[in-house]
C-alpha cells in the first residue's frame, strides 16, 4: 500500500490497549472500515478564555456550503516515493513527519468547488494539476520531500443551525472513505480538517477519529469557526482555547505512539484573538503542531501574520495559506519559500 511517507503494510487501528503489529516494506489493500458515528460526546474541559493583543485583521472571504455532485472519477496510477523514503514504522518509536516531508495542500470539499481549488475539477485533472504545483516546490525544497496533500474540509461550518443547534454539516463518511483510499493508492497525504460550529470539538475528532489511524492521514482545527455562545459562522470570528487544543495533542499523540509515525496538527489562524492562551499550549512529543497564516490579502499583509506566529508561544512548524481568488498578488512559491523559517505546509484554496 502507497501512503504519504513510503511503502508501509496497514492492518488497521489496533483495539486499545493493543499495539499496531510492526509496519513493513510492502503493498496491501485497505481492508478497515470507519467506526460508526458516536451517539455522544465525550467531555472535554470548558475554556477558560486567555486573552491575546489584538493583530492587524486579515479579512475573511464569505463561507459557502458545497452541494451534492455525482460519484468522484477514479485517480489514475501514479509514481510512487522514491524507494529511498520507505518507512518501516515501529509501534511506539514514531519517527518524525515533517522533518522529512514538506506538504503542499489543495483545500476544499470533493463536493464541489464552493469551499476551494480541491474542488474545482474532476479528481485526476485536479491531482495533476497539485502536482504540477508541488514540482515547483520541490526545485527550492531540498532538504525535504514535497508531498501533494488533499486538504479535506470533513466538518463545514455555516450560518445554519440545523436540527442539533450545531451551525455545521459533515461531508459523508462514504465520500471521506473514497478520498482517503485514493490519496493512499497516488501517494497522496490527506488533511482532516473540522469546522465545529458550535458543535462538540471532541465529538466531531471522534467521528473522523478512524482516519488518522492511517500513516498518510493528518488533521486541521479550524478556529474561525470554532463558536461559543451567540455566534454564527461566517458573521462572527471564532475562537479556540488551550484547554481545547491539548486534549486533542493528547489523543493524536497515542495515534502516533500506537502507529509509529508523528501526527500534523494544524491551526488555522489570522487574527491574535482566535487562538487563546498559547503560552498554555502543552509540547507533546509526537504531535507536529503546524500554525497555519490563514486569511487572504496582499503579501505584507500575509507575511506579517506568519512571522508574528513564528515568535509567538507554542510555534513548532509554520503554515500558509494561498488563495487563487483573493490574494492580490498570489505569492510565488519561491516568495514562500523565502520566508524564515520556510513554511512546512502550504495550503492553496
Amino acid at each position: 500500500m502507497l501512503v504519504a511517507g513510503g511503502w508501509l503494510a496497514w492492518q488497521g487501528p489496533p483495539a486499545v490497549p493493543t499495539l499496531i503489529p510492526t509496519a513493513h516494506v510492502g503493498l496491501l489493500p485497505v481492508t478497515n472500515t470507519p467506526r460508526p458515528i458516536p451517539t455522544t460526546a465525550t467531555p472535554w474541559p470548558s475554556p477558560s478564555p486567555n486573552p491575546s493583543p489584538t493583530s492587524s485583521p486579515t479579512p475573511v472571504p464569505p463561507t459557502a456550503i458545497p452541494t451534492e455532485t455525482p460519484a468522484v472519477s477514479p485517480t489514475p496510477s501514479l509514481t510512487p516515493l522514491p524507494t529511498a523514503l520507505a518507512l518501516a514504522l515501529t509501534p511506539g518509536q514514531p519517527q518524525p513527519y515533517l522533518a522529512r516531508f514538506r506538504l503542499v495542500t489543495y483545500y476544499g470539499s470533493p463536493l464541489g468547488p464552493d469551499l476551494g481549488i480541491l474542488g474545482a475539477n474532476p479528481r485526476p485533472v485536479m491531482l495533476q494539476e497539485l502536482r504540477g504545483v508541488v514540482a515547483q516546490y520541490q526545485t527550492l525544497s531540498p532538504d525535504r520531500y514535497v508531498l501533494p496533500t488533499f486538504h479535506i474540509v470533513s466538518t463545514v461550518a455555516d450560518a445554519y443551525p440545523g436540527d442539533y443547534g450545531t451551525y455545521n454539516h459533515w461531508m459523508s463518511m462514504e465520500t471521506l472513505s473514497d478520498w482517503v483510499t485514493a490519496a493512499e493508492e497516488a501517494g497522496v497525504a490527506v488533511v482532516l480538517d473540522i469546522q465545529p460550529g458550535h458543535a462538540s470539538i471532541p465529538y466531531e475528532f471522534k467521528r473522523i477519529k478512524e482516519f488518522l489511524y492511517k500513516p498518510h492521514v493528518h488533521l486541521a482545527l479550524d478556529s474561525e469557526f470554532t463558536m461559543e455562545g451567540d455566534q454564527v459562522p461566517g458573521r462572527n470570528l471564532g475562537q479556540i482555547y488551550a484547554s481545547q487544543i491539548n486534549p486533542i495533542q493528547a489523543e493524536l499523540n497515542v495515534i502516533a505512539q500506537e502507529t509509529g509515525l508523528n501526527k500534523v496538527f494544524i491551526i488555522h489562524q489570522f487574527e491574535t484573538s482566535m487562538v487563546r492562551g498559547k503560552e498554555f499550549i502543552e509540547d507533546y512529543p509526537y504531535v507536529e503542531l503546524v500554525f497555519d497564516a490563514d486569511g487572504f490579502g496582499g503579501p505584507q499583509a500575509k507575511t506579517r501574520d506568519y512571522s508574528q506566529y513564528v515568535g509567538e508561544p507554542a510555534f513548532e512548524y509554520g503554515g500558509l495559506k494561498l488563495f487563487y481568488n483573493w490574494d492580490s498578488p498570489l505569492l510565488t512559491p519561491a516568495e514562500v519559500m523565502s520566508l524564515e523559517p520556510q513554511p512546512a505546509v502550504i495550503v492553496y484554496q
